[in-house]
């Protein structure tokens, strides 16, 4: 039997620590890397200190390339060698058959993309894996999003077989899992408090949190998530309960994705290469679309919503930005943006190639056409797995770029840039992403996005899509290209009076168009949810689900997000709609208004909007998303059923 705690440490030269010695200002004081410099000249003047130096250095250069080599930890070539993993791979060769090793490391073994020799070794040897989340602090050394796990490996390999237990937060819990009747709720990764009506991180035990891996439950997992039949090696992704693994089958059974079709997937501006090759330069204004300087950053946007926010006259920091009120936005707004087309101004819209044309030049090269003309489907880069949404898709408007920030797809087909955003959109595939626990978004994982559902889901797809995107005249003629009918014959799923009608719409985009409120965009979200749903084969049950579990940050913010009668926010609880509404100690003096009463508030946060005046109009209420689901859910079902025998 082996048990063990090995040093989560990757084995680097720490210069700062060394010059402390003698200037332990270094380790107490925030002293930048020149600076550090400056003393090192003085550090090295006594001959002692310069030996130490440079005896630590080549100490840990030996240790690094020892522990690097390919020959002494083969399971671990090509891989950030850490020294968990050198003691993973020993323990393996020290064990005897009937053995086991008991060890508690961080789970990078489950996601290195280079780590496929190791997993390879660990899969036919595990037997249990318990997965914590360190939001308690259990580990105070580490921060508080850290992933570790408790692992327990045979001597000997087998067939594949484990139990695993994710999102765990105290130990405690595991017992009671095994020993729990499955009888009631499982709960997601937080519950409501009974006492204290707060939202608190789940330790409460359930049969169903028990997640059982053999090869076939691998195979599902490589599939879904990888696109890939090498499921001996496949990246273990966290699964909150093992009724989850309906929903993963189920989307990795859809036949169509992303990749089949034909696109263009890129991440545009680099910040910094671009910046000193002159292609674009850092400056904050309103920009002129014309004139192409539109230029996105990831703050721009948010779940359909490219008119997400806008950086301040003054934008150094990232609270440097406005909420945007598309209540309060005129027919042609555009946000600031903090970059602008440089010196190749000229050339700025050929930079990147579009599609080909089929045509050739004189000198038998390809022709493509431009790129930045297209209406593109941008993505923040950067995936935030503890925020309320983590995948955020929009229609971005021609003639704009963006940094690499955000990534992008372009179609040539203008249908299918909208069906991307709208299954996007949903829970589903936010689900999805957040299952996956990636920190960035990368062209394979956008190509295995699913991509062609049935034509009688598209209507009202397309419908409430273009409809959240649509925010300014540049989305005119995408309106106008994709109007249908059908559009006019919609409805909503529920009868509220902050909806607008269905009927007002017309074919030529106006002002009023698209969804302003924040009820309504909010409803349409809802519904874009349960259509995806439906399209990808998914049941109510399932979709509640994947909700109560993945999503605690927007379930506290539904919580506590409230109304007025005309579909404004008065008061949220959400951290990304900052300067929304009123703050706390104002919504506590007012939130009892009756029908019929009214408050006016000015607004102080933004500079966007400083100064103006919103009336609020009791009574306030909040929003319920399961029950908004199973409405909408019994709403639609009954839409389909009917478009079938028609």
């Amino acid at each position: 039997m082996i048990a063990g705690n090995p040093p989560w440490l990757k084995i680097t030269f720490e210069e700062k620590g060394i010059i402390a010695d003698k200037f332990p200002e270094v380790e107490i004081k925030s002293v930048t890397a020149p600076q550090v410099r400056l003393l090192q000249a003085e550090f090295f003047k006594d001959s002692k200190l310069k030996d130490l130096y440079y005896e630590e250095i080549i100490g840990t250069e030996c240790t690094s390339f020892f522990m690097n080599a390919s020959q002494n930890y083969p399971l671990l070539q090509g891989q950030q060698t850490n020294l968990y993993k050198c003691v993973l791979e020993n323990g393996f060769s020290l064990l005897s058959k009937n053995g086991y090793m008991g060890l508690l490391h961080p789970e990078g073994v489950y996601d290195d993309p280079n780590g496929q020799p190791l997993r390879k070794e660990i899969y036919p040897r595990l037997a249990y894996h318990f997965q914590f989340r360190n939001q308690l602090k259990l580990f105070t050394e580490v921060g508080d999003r850290f992933d570790y796990g408790i692992h327990i490996y045979s001597g000997s390999r087998s067939e594949v077989f484990f139990r695993s237990i994710n999102n765990l937060f105290h130990p405690s819990t595991i017992d009671g899992c095994f020993i729990h009747d499955g009888n009631g709720i499982c709960g997601g990764m937080k519950v409501k408090s009974l006492e204290s009506e707060i939202y608190i991180w789940n330790t409460k035990p359930h049969a169903d949190r028990i997640v059982v891996y053999d090869s076939n439950r691998l195979k599902t997992v490589s599939l879904a998530f990888e696109n890939s039949s090498d499921w001996q090696t496949a990246k273990l992704v966290t699964i909150h309960s093992s009724a989850i693994i309906s929903v993963l089958e189920k989307l990795s059974s859809f036949s169509t994705s992303v990749e089949k079709y034909s696109c263009k997937i890129t991440t545009c501006w680099d910040e910094t290469n671009n910046l000193n090759d002159q292609t674009i330069k850092r400056k904050t204004q309103f920009p002129n679309v014309d004139q192409y300087e539109m230029i996105y950053s990831g703050p721009h946007m948010f779940v359909s919503n490219p008119l997400y926010k806008t950086p301040k006259e003054i934008c150094t920091e990232k609270a440097h930005y406005d909420i945007i009120d598309h209540n309060l936005s005129p027919i042609d707004f555009v946000a600031r943006t903090n970059y602008l087309p440089d010196k190749n101004v000229t050339n700025f819209p050929k930079i990147i190639k579009g599609f080909t044309t089929g045509r050739k030049d004189a000198n038998g090269i390809d022709i493509y056409d431009d790129w930045i003309s297209y209406y593109k489907i941008g993505f923040r880069k950067m995936l935030n797995q503890a925020a309320e949404r983590t995948l955020n898709p929009n229609i971005l408007i021609p003639k704009s770029t963006h940094t690499n920030g955000i990534i992008s797809v372009t179609f040539k087909e203008t249908e299918f840039s909208i069906e991307l955003c709208a299954i996007c959109s949903s829970l589903v595939l936010d689900f999805f992403i957040k299952t996956v626990g990636a920190s960035n978004l990368y062209d394979g994982r956008i190509t295995s996005f699913p991509l062609g559902v049935e034509e009688k889901y598209k209507p009202q797809l397309f419908n409430r899509t273009l409809q959240l995107n649509c925010l300014n005249k540049y989305y005119a003629p995408l309106w106008e290209e994709s109007w249908q009918d059908a559009f006019k014959t919609d409805s909503w799923s529920k009868a509220d009076a902050r909806l607008k009608l269905f009927s007002t719409l017309t074919p030529q985009w106006q002002w009023s168009t698209p969804l302003r409120n924040w009820f309504e965009r909010r409803q349409a979200l809802v519904e874009i949810d349960v259509i995806t749903a439906m399209a990808l084969g998914l049941n109510l049950e399932e979709l509640i689900l994947i909700y109560n579990v993945q999503f605690p940050v927007l379930q506290q913010n539904e919580d506590d997000t409230w109304y007025d009668t005309k579909g404004n926010i008065v008061f949220t609880c959400s951290k990304g709609l900052v300067g929304v509404g009123v703050d706390r100690p104002v919504w506590e003096t007012i939130r009892s208004l009756k029908a019929g009463e009214t408050y006016e508030h000015t607004i102080t946060k933004s500079e966007l909007y400083k100064g103006k005046k919103i009336m609020y109009e009791a009574p306030f209420d909040k929003c319920d998303r399961v029950e908004d689901y199973k409405v909408a859910w019994e709403h639609f079902e009954k839409i389909f059923k009917d478009s079938e025998h028609n």
